[in-house]
């Protein structure tokens, strides 16, 4: 095989990789057993990888616009989800952190998400289950440095 038919392979599989995740992750959502937000979801776990942040470099990771964070993080606020406070480095800055309610939150969104799942995959191996998990964090570490930089 040529060099460019396996650049093409490679390409190709991790353009399945990528649509079959986010397939998967709108589903498990689907069926999860509450009705928290997603984009609350979204933007706590956002937080919890990367906190604290300042609101434009939030929108960034989240790729949304700025306005659109700021309304999203203020609603996040006002439920008492996370906190906002100056940019000590610059006072014109808003720094946005989860709180230890927005941990439980978020946590509580995942036991539902896991709960919602679990009709559908009990019968799966946990050892396969934790393959699959293993090999998406490490492929997430392995990008993790590029999108921080």
């Amino acid at each position: 095989m040529s060099s460019i038919a396996t650049e093409q392979h490679l390409r190709d599989l991790l353009s399945e990789l990528v649509t079959s995740s986010s397939r998967f992750v709108r589903l498990a959502a689907h069926l999860g057993t509450d009705d928290k937000p997603k984009a609350w979801m979204r933007a706590l776990s956002l937080l919890e990888e990367y906190q604290p942040l300042r609101i434009s470099e939030f929108a960034r990771l989240d790729r949304c616009s700025q306005p659109s964070a700021t309304l999203l993080l203020g609603k996040l606020a006002a439920a008492g989800l996370v906190d906002r406070s100056a940019d000590p480095k610059d006072s014109r800055a808003v720094i946005v952190a989860m709180t230890a309610e927005g941990t439980r939150w978020l946590a509580s969104g995942r036991q539902h998400i896991g709960d919602g799942l679990m009709p559908y995959l009990s019968e799966l191996d946990p050892e396969q289950i934790q393959k699959l998990t293993d090999g998406l964090s490490e492929l997430r570490s392995v990008l993790k440095s590029s999108i921080t930089e």
